[in-house]
């Protein structure tokens, strides 16, 4: 609990720290909306309300986003409002100090978390494994890691089709006419793979995440 309340802070740093230090210009409000919502977003991928084959990327890009929104606001209002006379006092100073210990945190942080999230084996979203379409039965799900430098890590369910189809006709109608897709936008390079099999008794649906270098 305490660490969450800490997280969401942390989060809302950028927008405290705009809203302390931006004068009355047009930028003020557009600026304040679009990191309320980018906040939005985050928040409700975190509680579930909404599903992203990649979150952990979501949440690596929040705070740099956040942060240059704020610095790129700050520059342009000077050409509004003209240079500041006056130096933050109070909460201002204080939050201002925050915000760029936290733009000194997570520059240098950022790639470094990319490169051990998307670098290393782990198993795909939840999300990524769809339900059983209409006429399959799901009997059993499951997920693992394999073995070794270049293991991979899966999520499979495990399916009897409609009847009246033979096992091989009912997998290949799972097949998607696209094997691999992208995994993420920006920082997650990886490719979210489907593999559709049989096992002599069921249809295995597997997908996982491929490293393409």
């Amino acid at each position: 609990m305490v660490w969450a309340v800490i997280g969401v802070l942390f989060a809302l740093l950028p927008l405290v720290h705009w809203l302390l230090r931006a004068r009355p210009t047009p930028l003020r409000v557009p600026i304040a909306a679009a990191l309320l919502l980018w906040f939005a977003l985050v928040l409700s991928v975190a509680l579930g309300l909404l599903h992203l084959q990649s979150p952990v990327e979501l949440y690596l890009l929040y705070t740099p986003l956040a942060e240059l929104a704020v610095l790129i606001g700050l520059r342009a209002e000077r050409r509004f409002a003209g240079p500041r006379t006056e130096r933050p006092r109070g909460w201002s100073r204080a939050v201002g100090i925050a915000f760029r210990t936290q733009l000194a945190l997570v520059l240098p942080a950022t790639p470094l978390l990319a490169l051990l999230c998307f670098h290393e084996a782990s198993v795909p979203a939840a999300q990524a494994l769809p339900e059983a379409p209409p006429g399959y039965t799901t009997i059993d799900t499951g997920q693992g890691c394999g073995n070794g430098h270049h293991a991979t890590c899966s999520r499979t369910r495990y399916l009897t089709g409609p009847a009246g189809l033979s096992m091989e006709e009912a997998a290949a109608r799972l097949r998607p006419s696209q094997r691999c897709e992208a995994n993420g936008w920006l920082l997650d390079r990886r490719d979210l793979c489907t593999e559709v099999s049989t096992d002599g008794t069921t249809i295995v649906y597997r997908v996982f995440l491929y490293y393409g270098l």
